[in-house]
């Protein structure tokens, strides 16, 4: 707009000009004389020539503006010695700065701990070498809290006068959420989630290099294995939330009684390891080693306080020395573990080092796993079924399939030795997926052979309940073998559901959406059964064998088992009870009004191809109780 006025202010001009000289060229006598018409035509070739450029610059200057104005990366510009003389909005949106607060003000490096001047000095030098610098830097935004930029700076020189100007231009972007999310990869890989110490690779990591920086001066190094007595109890009792609250208090006594030379980590469930490097080890005598493991044990002799309970807890210490007791990590920490195993069978709150002599590097674990693996691999497990009685109707009511491990010599494996190892090394829930196939393959034999089987039970570890592949695995088999889902049952026990509660329930309602039956297994054992009774979608309850071993002579053991089946009723749940093995508490149980039963009593697990027989035979054995 400007710029057509001044133009319009030079045509006007002009034309008042020539206007003015044609009169007194009229006027004047001397034709000779030269015309200001020239001087006049020439001054506005040149207003007009300044005009052009006067547009084109106020255009430039728009457009820069603009692109301040508009960019999403903070831009700021500094003069030579980096006092800042402007700012875009960007810049004040992502530091919380405004124009005042920083105009005239030197550039500076904020964090945590102060201003970083050295950074400065450094960013200075590579700016006055090489006119350019660039990288990811922490600050800090005026409400003082730090956030991530990519800041790049640039050395912009301009001719004034007799010398060149010298500016500096910073361009950054806001990388907070960038460098909070690396920084929370790099912690998953390098640190357990629960206790937030060094996890195993970490740990196994450190000791490579411990074992490394070994040389004539420090020669030796030293590790230690500690292992909760009795974790999984005090976990199936309280939960597997306490559990982990139990473990952070653990971390943080061991990383307060040791000094920060130690790396400490947690290898796994309810196993520790510390590292005792190089430089605080070598030149030690034992005796450093014994008060060292006495200092560890002794953080489990005082109390926890879980949710208000108190609970005690003792370990066990397995000591190896590098380079006595192996030549490389790898043995290094069989020989602590081999240490630890027994100290275990020692007795609690004991340390045992490594001796060649006593101990030895017995691969029988290493030779267990393999072998369970393999087993797995070749289809080697056996399904059994032990039958379930309906008491009340003197009728079978269905089935628990029970797994075991045939031995090439004949015997049988049971699950209370093989499951734990299932559970800690993973083959669990290979070891499921093989087992669920195998039983709904059975079903599908019986149902085509018309064996009335009635319904069938199967366990589902904790680990693998709380999997979303369990859903696609029970609809993939009962859709290939076409068993009706409400021949199906899923024992699980109470620490499924403890250790996410959320979790468990939609997993619940998503099984009984298929049609699948629910029980609650060993019920009564846990620490809040009761509470989830209301919560959960169960169908059934299994008393556990240990209320029903002694309830003919234990009045305790009666009482609790009358309130369970009180509770399941007034609930509209149903009640089995296990072990039942002889004919007075079946007629206990009975009389308390638990009519569905199980055990040696009536009969003890059946081969598959003896099932049928079975039922044809006759469908109960036993009389009905009376």
């Amino acid at each position: 707009m400007r710029f057509l006025t001044l133009v319009y202010s030079l045509i006007l001009l002009l034309q008042h000009s020539v206007g003015a000289a044609t009169t007194a060229d009229l006027n004047l006598a001397q034709p000779h004389n030269p015309t200001p018409l020239f001087f006049l035509i020439l001054l506005v070739i040149i207003a007009l020539f300044i005009a052009v450029i006067y547009y084109q610059k106020n255009q430039k200057m728009m457009l820069i503006d603009a692109l301040l104005s508009q960019s999403k990366d903070a831009i700021w510009v500094c003069d030579e010695q980096f006092r800042i003389l402007d700012i875009n909005n960007a810049f004040s949106e992502i530091t919380g700065y405004k124009r005042g607060d920083v105009i005239g003000k030197k550039f500076k490096a904020l964090t945590q701990d102060g201003r970083d001047r050295q950074l400065e000095t450094l960013i200075q030098q590579e700016l006055a070498q090489d006119g350019y610098w660039s990288g990811e830097i922490w600050n800090l935004r005026k409400d003082g809290q730090p956030y991530a930029l990519d800041l790049s700076i640039t050395k912009v020189s301009t001719p004034r006068f007799t010398k060149r100007a010298v500016n500096y231009v910073g361009l950054f972007s806001d990388v907070t959420a960038r460098k909070n999310n690396e920084r929370t990869m790099l912690t998953l890989t390098t640190r357990d989630s629960v206790t937030g110490l060094s996890n195993r690779a970490i740990f196994i990591e450190s000791l490579d290099k411990a074992i490394k920086a070994c040389n004539d001066e420090y020669p030796s190094l030293l590790i230690m294995f500690i292992d909760i007595d009795n974790f999984k109890k005090i976990n199936d009792s309280l939960g597997h939330t306490l559990g982990d609250v139990l473990l952070k208090e653990v971390a943080c006594r061991l990383t307060s009684s040791l000094n920060s030379g130690f790396t400490i980590a947690r290898l796994g469930a309810d196993e520790f390891a510390i590292l005792v490097p190089p430089y605080l080890y070598a030149g030690k005598t034992i005796f450093f080693a014994k008060k060292t493991a006495d200092t560890v044990l002794q953080q489990y002799k005082t109390p926890f306080m879980l949710d208000g309970i108190e609970t005690s807890l003792s370990a066990c210490c397995g000591i190896a020395i590098y380079p006595d007791n192996a030549y490389n990590g790898e043995n290094l920490m069989r020989s602590a573990n081999s240490a630890l195993n027994h100290a275990k069978k020692l007795g609690r709150n004991t340390y045992q080092f490594f001796d060649k002599e006593r101990h030895t590097l017995d691969p029988t674990e290493l030779t267990k796993e393999s072998a369970l693996f393999k087993a797995i691999t070749n289809n080697e497990f056996v399904l059994y079924f032990q039958p379930k009685y309906d008491v009340q109707h003197n009728r079978l009511h269905g089935f628990e399939a029970l797994v075991r491990w045939p031995q090439d010599d004949g015997s049988l494996i049971y699950p209370d030795e093989f499951i734990p190892l299932a559970e800690q090394n993973g083959a669990i829930i290979p070891l499921t997926q093989l087992l669920m196939k195998q039983l709904l393959q059975q079903l599908a034999n019986w149902q085509k052979q018309d064996v009335p089987f009635g319904n069938v039970a199967i366990n589902i570890s904790a680990l693998h309940f709380q999997q979303n592949s369990l859903i696609e695995m029970l609809v993939d088999y009962l859709t290939k073998y076409n068993v009706p889902a409400r021949c199906l049952e899923l024992e699980i026990t109470e620490s499924a559901m403890m250790n996410n509660p959320e979790f468990a329930e939609q997993q619940m309602k998503r099984i009984k959406a298929l049609g699948v039956n629910i029980t609650l297994d060993d019920f009564g054992t846990g620490h809040s059964s009761l509470s989830y009774l209301k919560r959960f979608p169960i169908d059934t309850l299994k008393i556990d064998k240990s209320f029903v071993k002694d309830i003919d002579k234990n009045e305790q053991d009666r009482n609790i088992t009358a309130t369970i089946v009180r509770l399941a009723k007034y609930l509209d749940i149903n009640v089995v009870a296990e072990g039942v093995e002889t004919e007075e508490q079946a007629y206990m149980l009975h009389i308390m009004g638990c009519h569905y039963q199980q055990g040696y009593y009536y009969c003890k697990p059946l081969k598959a191809e003896q099932v049928a027989n079975f039922i044809d035979k006759n469908e109960v054995d036993k009389q009905s109780v009376k």
